[in-house]
């Protein structure tokens, strides 16, 4: 049986009127990996919104793995994140009107929790097919934290400690980004399919 994987993007917010996790996800539904049974799904970029539809997504489809994806707006490179932290803390709006500050995850969660996606192999694999990668320590406190978070949390509690991470990637070239080049989709989608397939042999 083929191995179950679920991955996420988000829709556009704010600043980012395309966002390229968005596209990826498009582009993951459009074309089947060989061995691989894969579930792409779009979120809100909404703290309340993005929760439900993450914990649907993982009731419905029962995923052996999952795979976030979010933007990093100013990273012309793939961002492994090590780690997920307890907290919301961002000037930035949710697509609902939403801003939190200072305000915890999840009241009963410890402070921290660690990506349990095969990272060296992913880092590894990734500089072996000529694409930038780098470790990041700090996945922010906004959305893509926030569902790297919940999401670990939730599978913890629930007795589910199968592999989950969050990768950011770098926005889109059209953005106009004077500082930085941003990365094509189609590399984009190379760069998720490398990271899946780990992730699948892994399992």
């Amino acid at each position: 049986m083929s191995p179950k994987i679920l991955c996420t993007g988000f829709r556009p917010f704010g600043p980012v009127a395309v966002n390229p996790t968005e596209q990826l996800m498009l582009a993951l539904d459009k074309e089947p990996m060989h061995q691989v049974d894969l579930r792409a799904v779009v979120l809100d970029t909404d703290y309340a919104r993005c929760e439900a539809q993450f914990r649907q997504a993982l009731e419905a489809f029962r995923p052996d793995a999952v795979l976030c994806f979010g933007i990093h707006r100013r990273s012309d490179e793939l961002r492994l994140e090590r780690i997920a932290v307890n907290v919301d803390d961002a000037d930035l709006e949710d697509t609902g009107g939403a801003v939190r500050r200072g305000r915890r995850i999840a009241p009963d969660g410890p402070v921290g929790y660690w990506s349990t996606l095969p990272l060296e192999r992913m880092y590894e694999a990734l500089q072996e097919a000529g694409l930038p990668v780098a470790f990041s320590n700090h996945a922010g406190a906004y959305l893509c934290n926030h569902v790297f978070y919940y999401g670990r949390h939730l599978l913890e509690n629930h007795g589910r400690p199968i592999p989950m991470g969050f990768i950011h990637t770098p926005p889109l070239p059209e953005e106009d980004n004077a500082e930085h080049a941003g990365m094509e989709l189609e590399t984009l989608l190379r760069a998720a399919r490398i990271c899946i397939r780990i992730v699948a042999e892994r399992l």
